[in-house]
């Protein structure tokens, strides 16, 4: 069996996959490969296994960039989301916003507001256009007004060389991308994406109790199968994920990644993509978002 990871190895989804892996191989008593195929916002990879037969041997290990934001973005993606065949929505990836630890903001509002004093000044790096941190930050500015700059990056690993060294204001990232820095000292978070705070940052505001009511922008994971997959191997292959997520090993590192268990069923996590897909879009179409 294999497991199609849209991105390079050692990003969220290809961690995840690898840690889901190992107890799903032993209870389907075979082998199990994790096929990185990354390019083009996750398309490649994600086009590669919906065309893949329908026998519940390919899966594909989605997220918010290639099941949400780049159908969106993409005139040809190659691949309908809400053709897909849902099986679970996984687990959920807190974002952070984070500034330089020198930055002379201490709380989102600070830096709402200096946007806003001295427009278009400021500036916020992505790991690229399109991405989930693109769209991200592009949501709060939608919902803010603060005329904050994009600065697309090839990826985090520049963006955050440029953040750190005090080029870029500020950028917002998943935990597991940020944590290393804030721990660090490197960086500062002045707060998390969700509609709670995080075990890992409790004592971090979220972004609705700095001041922009109802935000919630949470990363996400999720796995889904070619368009076709019959119902009863749809439903064993959510309930072997239900028995893999409830094993005391992989909740335990699931945490330690930043990660939130989600486990929804084929029908939650199929309304949810139809609804990510919407938000996003809005998002993508309200900011002018194009393709690089």
């Amino acid at each position: 069996m294999t497991i199609v990871v849209p991105f390079t190895a050692g990003q969220s989804g290809d961690v995840l996959a690898r840690v889901l892996g190992e107890p799903l191989a032993k209870r389907w008593g075979q082998s199990l490969v994790v096929d990185n195929k990354g390019g083009a916002g996750g398309t490649l990879g994600s086009r590669a296994a919906a065309a893949a037969p329908a026998d519940g041997y390919t899966l594909l290990l989605g997220s918010s960039g290639p099941l949400a934001a780049a159908p969106n973005l993409y005139a040809n993606a190659g691949y309908n989301p809400r053709e897909l065949t849902p099986i679970m929505n996984v687990a959920g990836v807190a974002q952070a916003f984070v500034v330089p630890a020198s930055s002379p903001y201490k709380t989102l509002a600070d830096l709402i507001a200096a946007a806003k004093a001295s427009p278009d000044k400021l500036s916020y790096g992505s790991g690229g256009v399109g991405s989930f941190q693109h769209l991200t930050f592009e949501l709060l500015k939608q919902r803010t007004g603060a005329p904050i700059k994009h600065i697309p990056y090839r990826g985090s690993a520049p963006a955050y060389t440029d953040l750190i060294g005090g080029q870029l204001n500020a950028m917002v990232d998943s935990l597991p991308g940020v944590l290393p820095h804030v721990q660090s000292g490197k960086l500062r978070v002045l707060a998390v994406s969700t509609s709670q705070r995080v075990p890992q940052l409790p004592n971090v505001p979220i972004v609705a109790e700095s001041g922009v009511a109802g935000f919630d922008a949470l990363g996400w994971l999720g796995i889904v199968a070619p368009k076709g997959l019959e119902p009863a191997l749809r439903d064993k292959l959510n309930a072997d994920l239900k028995a893999v997520l409830a094993e005391e090993g992989v909740k335990s590192r699931l945490a330690g990644l930043g990660m939130i268990t989600i486990a929804s069923s084929p029908a939650e996590f199929g309304k949810f993509i139809d609804s990510e897909l919407t938000k996003w879009g809005a998002v993508i179409k309200t900011a002018g978002i194009q393709p690089e």
